[in-house]
């Protein structure tokens, strides 16, 4: 793609290593970790709702014991799903099927943050109604492999990995 570019446009595109070196080293993560969006110069419902939404999960990690950091981030993309929550369970987390996993979910309302601390946090399982997405550790994409186990859960045929449309009923 920059082959047709000069020498100085090049230099412009390219990362300056050295700067990285200005940057504090990277710590791990030993906590659960709940991100939510609260960008409301996009989309005010991410503005309303992530203060809400971080103080209802501060308060529930609180009243269960458990520690974590709860913040609010930026732009996580999706405002229409709002409340758009990351949740980062590190690989650290004992007795967690989830851990090392970050679930993204959507539509999330300060009443269901009781039920995804108790789900996700603590039981590791993943609220299904509410999944947006997320990576297991090791790389897995856990929207297919819910996908998948309800597939088979529901009896139909194995996942052999090729697109399948389903005719719709029609009016």
């Amino acid at each position: 793609m920059h082959d047709g570019l000069s020498a100085s446009q090049k230099a412009a595109l390219t990362r300056d290593e050295s700067k990285a070196a200005l940057l504090p080293h990277p710590e791990p993560i030993t906590k659960p970790t709940i991100l939510i969006c609260g960008h409301g110069g996009r989309d005010q419902r991410c503005g309303i709702l992530g203060p809400i939404l971080q103080s209802s999960f501060r308060a529930e990690l609180a009243r269960r014991g458990i520690e974590a950091h709860v913040a609010q981030i930026s732009h996580i993309g999706g405002h229409k799903y709002a409340g758009n929550v990351i949740i980062y369970l590190p690989p650290s987390l004992e007795g967690n099927a989830l851990k090392g996993s970050g679930i993204w979910y959507g539509r999330v309302g300060p009443e269901q943050v009781e039920g995804v601390v108790e789900e996700t946090v603590v039981k590791g399982r993943v609220v299904g109604e509410l999944l947006r997405g997320g990576v297991m550790q090791g790389g897995g994409n856990i929207g297919r492999i819910v996908e998948a186990q309800r597939r088979k859960e529901s009896g139909e045929e194995e996942d052999t990995g090729r697109l399948r449309l389903r005719p719709r009923a029609r009016a």
